[in-house]
């Protein structure tokens, strides 16, 4: 590989995809270090409602002082790539000052960088950035389109399935729950849909935050939300796991199209070209254009046989590992910046 050195800048978090990558990058044997700037950031904006209150009036420093730390780095590690996950707290100013120390910079955004679903989703800096970088990874088709007329070098790298992220092994009769289930922060979108499944007649198991924010029909039991080990088990041991994609990827695909095949489950979600693509419907995972549908279909699965729904998880995680991991996707990526 030519890239031997890449600072990957971003987030620290135990979830974060830039650890995905970083240690997908380790087993290539390729050099890197991810800053967490995200983290210093949040550690500022959390730290008090003053804060809040100054970064919102233009009057904090925070910002100059994440650059600042950006060069420092820079410096100090002289990479030979700059990898920027989504770009939130990296001005075009410092883009800029890279560039001219002759350091290629791409970026993977994993949200999408015209449609700001919420406050953590993007900023001002994401699309001033955009022209700044050689290449820009994107996981949504209309967003490499976009970036392309704009002249900017863009591919697309769908997300995938972290294969190191947990000990996969195939579930057991008395560990399977015969019932639909859905992991996932509550929005109003998501309760509506998942209100007019339960009014049909349909039990559900929802594990989340937010979600006693809303009204909710009394066939939804509301869990805590599902982190580490526990997530990937929760996603697997379901009958059926839907997957409802947000407004700025309801023509796409989102982490979990993937997240639950891989682990074993089968997924229930929105017909798309993507995960038309991704996987075989009806084989793989299961697709839906409306709620009837949906219903429809989570009632079939469930009345399936447990050796019927064992095969289905099968074949869906032998897809997810030999073409949907996060060491496929880096290995697209590399390919893309070195070629």
């Amino acid at each position: 590989m030519g890239q031997k050195n890449i600072l990957i800048i971003g987030s620290t978090d135990p979830a974060a995809l830039e650890l995905i990558f970083s240690n997908e990058l380790n087993h290539l044997g390729i050099q890197n270090h991810v800053m967490g700037v995200q983290n210093v950031f949040l550690f500022y904006y959390r730290g008090s409602l003053m804060n809040k209150i100054i970064y919102r009036l233009g009057l904090s420093r925070i910002i100059l002082q994440i650059q600042n730390k950006i060069k420092d780095e820079v410096i100090k590690r002289n990479p030979d790539t700059i990898l920027v996950f989504k770009g939130m707290e990296v001005t075009p100013n410092t883009l800029e000052w890279i560039k001219l120390k002759g350091i290629k910079i791409i970026n993977y955004n994993p949200d999408h960088p015209f449609i700001f679903s919420g406050r953590g989703s993007g900023n001002k800096n994401v699309t001033d950035s955009i022209g700044q970088f050689d290449y820009y990874f994107s996981y949504a088709d209309d967003v490499v389109n976009k970036l392309k007329n704009l002249g900017v070098q863009s591919v697309k790298i769908p997300f995938g399935f972290d294969e190191k992220g947990f000990v996969y092994k195939e579930l057991e009769p008395s560990e399977e729950i015969r019932k639909t289930c859905f992991l996932g922060n509550a929005d109003k979108f998501r309760v509506k849909f998942l209100n007019e499944l339960a009014k049909m007649g349909l039990k559900i198991d929802v594990f989340g935050e937010n979600w006693g924010q809303f009204t909710l029909n009394p066939s939804i039991n509301v869990g805590s939300a599902k982190y580490g080990n526990e997530f990937w088990i929760t996603l697997q041991k379901y009958a059926v796991q839907l997957n409802l994609l947000r407004p700025h990827n309801l023509h796409s695909h989102n982490m979990r199209s993937f997240d639950i095949p891989g682990s074993g489950g089968i997924m229930l979600a929105p017909f798309t070209e993507d995960h038309a693509n991704f996987y075989k419907d009806c084989h793989e995972v299961f697709l839906f254009n409306n709620t009837e549908q949906a219903f429809d279909i989570a009632k079939q699965l469930t009345n399936l046989t447990f050796e019927e729904r064992s095969e289905i998880r099968r074949q869906a995680r032998k897809k997810s590992v030999e073409q949907h991991t996060y060491g496929a996707r880096v290995n697209q990526l590399l390919n893309c910046i070195e070629g």
